[in-house]
């Protein structure tokens, strides 16, 4: 488990550097290429996205290598600290001091996210199950982006960036799911994660997340985008390798209440630092 850990800290520190070059670059790029292919095409000109997309392939290796070796439930949750990370490091490259909100939220979502750790204790379950089982599993989440997508298609301004940032959010949990999937099918050879349906569907979703994260990225600041991003991303994660892989968190009395209690106060911490004035200011002077 620690080895697994400290990989899901550094994927956390490599999205949090990622988050910060990628949303700077697409704050200029021209509407009109939202949710297109074309807005990948016209990033790739740009120095700074290309920095970014590095340290996200960075972090996609070593989040692969933390499912690896621990569950979905415990994995996620770490990575979703990369908000807390990349504030401080977007404060030190734009030469700004954190207030007393930026601490707040910091500690908050390091703290919630390590309780709820310590108290769950998510075990491994199974990578392999059925493929009825993942079409239950893997169907109404990719319905729900579908649904998401559309409407932000039709939205403009604050909204349109939360609907995008909700569909990033589930797309990334799935993303974390079929990485554990492919892991595993890598481990018992390269042939057989070639031939593996979850490798096709793992590079699909990975393209589709890619766009419509940098397309909420490109709406609005990371106020409206990043709170539903870190918070759906590891409940759609952890919510499949429950039901999927079967994993096992403990749910039972006290257990539930200080957990339920910890992901309350990390999802406060998230808004919190998302929604910081000074944050703001940093992804505002960012472009």
């Amino acid at each position: 488990m620690t080895a697994s850990v400290l990989a899901a800290l550094a994927a956390a520190v490599c999205f949090a550097s990622a988050a910060i070059l990628q949303q700077e670059a697409t704050q200029s790029m021209p509407g009109r290429d939202s949710l297109r292919l074309a807005l990948l095409l016209h990033l790739l000109r740009r120095p700074k996205w290309l920095a970014g997309v590095t340290m996200l392939l960075a972090g996609y290796g070593f989040q692969a290598l933390a499912l690896a070796y621990g569950p979905v439930a415990l994995v996620q949750p770490i990575v979703v600290t990369e908000l807390a990370i990349a504030i401080p490091i977007a404060m030190w490259r734009r030469h700004k001091r954190a207030g007393l909100r930026d601490w707040l939220g910091i500690v908050s979502v390091l703290g919630g996210v390590s309780i709820f750790l310590v108290v769950a204790s998510p075990t491994e379950g199974i990578a392999d199950p059925s493929a009825f089982t993942w079409l239950a599993s893997l169907t109404p989440v990719g319905g729900a982006v579908a649904v998401t997508v559309g409407l932000a298609r039709r939205a403009r301004g604050p909204r349109r960036a939360m609907l995008l940032g909700a569909a990033a959010g589930m797309s990334f949990g799935l993303l974390a799911v079929l990485t554990k999937a492919t892991t595993y099918e890598l481990g018992n050879s390269i042939a057989s994660a070639f031939t593996s349906w979850q490798l096709y569907l793992l590079i699909a979703v990975g393209i589709g997340a890619l766009v419509v994260s940098q397309s909420a990225y490109q709406a609005g600041p990371l106020a409206y985008s990043m709170p539903l991003i870190g918070l759906l991303e590891p409940v759609v994660a952890v919510l499949i390798g429950e039901t999927a892989l079967d994993e096992q968190v403990r749910l039972s009395g006290g257990y539930l209440a200080v957990e339920g209690l910890a992901a309350f106060v990390a999802a406060v911490g998230i808004v919190l630092l998302s929604s910081s004035p000074t944050v703001l200011s940093i992804y505002e002077d960012g472009t």
